[in-house]
């Protein structure tokens, strides 16, 4: 019996012996557990090499996108506009002065002439052309004592020019009585122009380049002459603008230079006027002094017969 009860009281011992172990043993573990066993420590390292290798992944995306939002608009540079380089046309020039002796005939002048001609597509058009300054001299008229004229002439042998003035010797004066003018279109000169157009252009004088015999007509400024087809002709088809004029028709054989100048702008006025008015005055004068004698006598008369 005691035998019994010693082996139960063993036993009892030896199940709370356990017990107690195990509660020691959990309170250990309990003290001890931040000290995590290798597969613990195995498992948290390889949770957190799981964790770092997605970071880069996710911080390599926000990169990308924060490149792509954040990249500058593309500009595009308009060139400058270049300059132009386009010249205005130019004027045409003017025509030089040009002397000739035809020995009965001294010309000197500049002159250009404004006419119409036709184009190659049928329209009519102007054209400016200057009379050579070193044209040569042609056919003269020299013997006649009322009409003499000068030829001027230029341009190639197939195609002469030909400029021709006509002075009248009428009332003791000189007056230029007509302009002939004879002029080949050439393409060379005009471009524009058709082909094989000769035209003749003549001034039908007024008494211009009028002056005394044995005078030269002298003129510097810009004359306008118009110009027809024929003599007779109305309609206008250009003119001849003429200065730094200087000329003397009717010359004797023996003269050497220009004659006693007569200026355009001298005042032409008769000699007659200022003779008139002379006499008038003279006249007035003298009908004045008789009377005041007349006057003076009868008062003398009267004077004598008081006493």
């Amino acid at each position: 019996m005691f035998n019994m009860f010693a082996s139960k009281m063993i036993i009892w011992l030896l199940l709370c012996g356990a017990v107690l172990s195990q509660n020691v043993i959990s309170l250990k573990d309990v003290q001890f557990g931040t000290t995590n066993s290798p597969l613990e420590n195995s498992t948290t390292s390889s949770t957190s090499t799981s964790t770092s290798t997605v970071k880069p992944t996710s911080t390599s995306s926000t990169s990308t996108t924060t490149t792509t939002t954040t990249e500058p608009p593309k500009t595009t540079t308009t060139p400058a506009p270049v300059p132009s380089t386009t010249h205005a046309p130019q004027p045409y020039p003017s025509p030089s002065v040009g002397t000739w002796n035809a020995s009965c005939i001294l010309l000197r002048m500049a002159a250009q002439l404004n006419f119409t001609y036709e184009t190659k597509d049928g329209n009519l058009t102007h054209g400016l052309y200057n009379i050579p300054s070193n044209a040569s001299i042609g056919d003269n008229v020299c013997e006649s004592k009322t009409v003499q004229a000068i030829q001027l002439t230029w341009g190639p042998n197939s195609s002469k020019q030909s400029f021709l003035m006509f002075f009248d010797n009428k009332n003791e004066s000189i007056v230029l009585s007509s302009i002939q003018i004879h002029l080949t279109v050439l393409t060379e000169d005009f471009p524009d122009a058709k082909e094989n157009q000769t035209i003749q252009l003549i001034h039908r004088g007024t008494e211009e380049f009028k002056a005394p015999e044995k005078m030269s007509y002298h003129c510097t400024r810009v004359q306008m002459l118009n110009l027809t087809e024929t003599v007779d002709a109305k309609p206008l088809i250009g003119w001849i603008s003429v200065s730094q004029v200087q000329v003397e028709a009717f010359r004797t054989t023996n003269a050497t230079g220009f004659s006693a100048v007569h200026d355009c702008d001298s005042s032409e006025t008769s000699d007659v006027v200022p003779i008139a008015v002379g006499i008038a005055l003279a006249a007035l004068i003298l009908v004045v002094l008789i009377s005041y004698l007349c006057a003076r006598r009868r008062s003398t008369s009267h004077g004598y017969m008081s006493f």
